[in-house]
């Protein structure tokens, strides 16, 4: 069985890297239409409508008619329930082909995919892509690609999202995996791990990785998945977190080709247990038990009803953003309203009031290119105070252009992204400049923008209990 190894960790003298860069050299020479090439691995996450004017996408034409390979290309699964056990899959055959490409090449027999942890804290190194995709920076560096940013940042590879027990969304919560869904290429609204620090990953690294339709080709994207898929197990080793039971889930199957080329399908229960996927895989330093016990009971569990958490206040306008700091105003001074009075009656914070679940959402955001993360901040001051006391969560639009055309994979309505702040709203009310009547919304770029990009922000809006 293998194990897949932190990159970091791996030893003097270790060859994974290196045997890596000579099967990526190799698979780049194969023909699109071969399921073991580069080309046709990228495609299997998603491809451009435009591939002839992508810079990641010429080295690879010509490409094979849409028709013959509609079964397999553009089939990555965001903003859903299935955006875990299908990354799963399609990590398994890739590393299978992979290490089939390498023992053809007369390396070792038990090669293994590692994993990025940029989580790590204890490694001063950990935000910053292994030296061995960025150096040398040029083509004779198989594991390089164009246009990156080396180092992410700090903010972009939080773990809050193992804090939630629900592995479902639903209709108060963000759950771990996503969203109820049926077969879903991208738009809506992603999971917690999906959103952070998935999502903030690809678009802090920008370049390649910024695109769904091309992060498939940059050598890093598999080490970032690595690191994704080993953290759906640290998820459920915390006890009282179960993937999900319904049929719609667990029968619902996808498909790949292995490393003989041949058609393969493969259902979402099949690969909850990385030990019986294909060989069979661990991860180092994650105990890969599953606790059965606990799952039965979290599954069994009776479920308190939840209330639906009810508008307070929306803005009425598309909002766009453009590259600068932009601050959206939303009012809580309509007295007609009695959501608007019951929430700011929270001022007072007594015992009744205080801790009601707050959610600030961003909906319907659509437009095209590669957009920076952008942070959220309520009401933040000019000048004093610090300004991590008044950060909400912040955007990380992966896959807006995608979310943004309609196609049959998607409705074209966009992408959401939903932030709790519950607690920073208990702590901004205790202020003695808090405001009954207005919060200021503000909405940064980490980094400049491109003069092509486009956001557009269809509705801000402020739920509550």
């Amino acid at each position: 069985m293998k194990k897949r190894k932190d990159v970091y960790k791996l030893p003097a003298g270790d060859t994974t890297l290196q045997w890596y860069a000579k099967a990526v050299a190799e698979m780049k020479k194969r023909d699109s239409s071969d399921p073991t090439s580069w080309a046709y691995q990228g495609a299997i996450h998603g491809i451009p409508q435009n591939p002839d004017s992508s810079q990641y996408w010429k080295p690879y034409l010509p490409l094979p008619s849409r028709s013959s390979v509609k079964k397999y290309w553009e089939n990555c699964q965001h903003q859903s329930w299935f955006f875990l056990p299908w990354h799963r899959m399609y990590l398994a055959y890739f590393e299978q082909i992979v290490a089939q490409t390498i023992r053809d090449l007369g390396g070792p027999n038990d090669w293994s995919l590692p994993f990025w942890n940029y989580s790590d804290g204890a490694n001063p190194k950990a935000l910053d892509i292994p030296l061995a995709f960025t150096s040398p920076a040029n083509d004779s560096n198989n594991l390089w690609m164009p246009n990156r940013n080396n180092t992410i940042d700090q903010s972009t590879v939080t773990l809050k999202a193992l804090k939630k027990i629900n592995y479902t969304t639903n209709q108060n919560e963000i759950g771990y995996g996503g969203p109820e869904t049926d077969f879903h290429h991208g738009g809506g609204t992603s999971g917690a791990l999906e959103s952070l620090p998935h999502n903030m990953v690809h678009v802090d690294i920008s370049g390649a990785m910024g695109d769904p339709n091309t992060a498939g080709l940059d050598p890093i994207f598999w080490l970032h998945h690595a690191n994704i898929d080993r953290l759906w197990q640290v998820w459920l080793n915390q006890g009282n977190r179960h993937s999900p039971t319904e049929s719609t889930w667990t029968d619902f199957k996808f498909d790949f080709h292995d490393k003989d080329k041949n058609p393969v399908s493969i259902s979402c229960e099949s690969v909850e247990d990385t030990r019986t996927i294909l060989a069979g895989y661990t991860y180092e330093g994650v105990v890969p038990e599953l606790p059965k016990e606990e799952i039965l009971l979290a599954a069994k569990a009776r479920k308190m009803p939840q209330m639906p958490l009810e508008v307070v206040t929306a803005t009425n306008e598309v909002h766009k953003l453009t590259g600068k700091k932009k601050i959206v105003t939303l009012s809580l001074n309509a007295p007609k309203n009695e959501n608007i009075k019951r929430f700011k009656s929270t001022a007072n914070l007594d015992s009744s009031n205080e801790g009601k679940k707050t959610m600030l959402r961003f909906e319907n955001m659509k437009g095209k290119g590669l957009v920076p993360i952008h942070s959220v901040y309520i009401n933040l001051p000019d000048k004093e105070g610090n300004p991590e006391s008044y950060y909400a969560g912040a955007l990380a639009l992966f896959g807006l252009e995608q979310a943004s055309t309609s196609s049959s994979h998607n409705s074209g309505s966009g992408l959401n992204e939903y932030l709790e702040i519950t607690e920073l709203m208990t702590d901004l009310q205790r202020l003695p400049n808090w405001s009954e009547d207005k919060m200021d919304i503000h909405i940064v770029p980490n980094r400049p923008m491109s003069k092509d990009a486009t956001v557009s922000i269809g509705r801000i809006s402020l739920y509550s209990e």
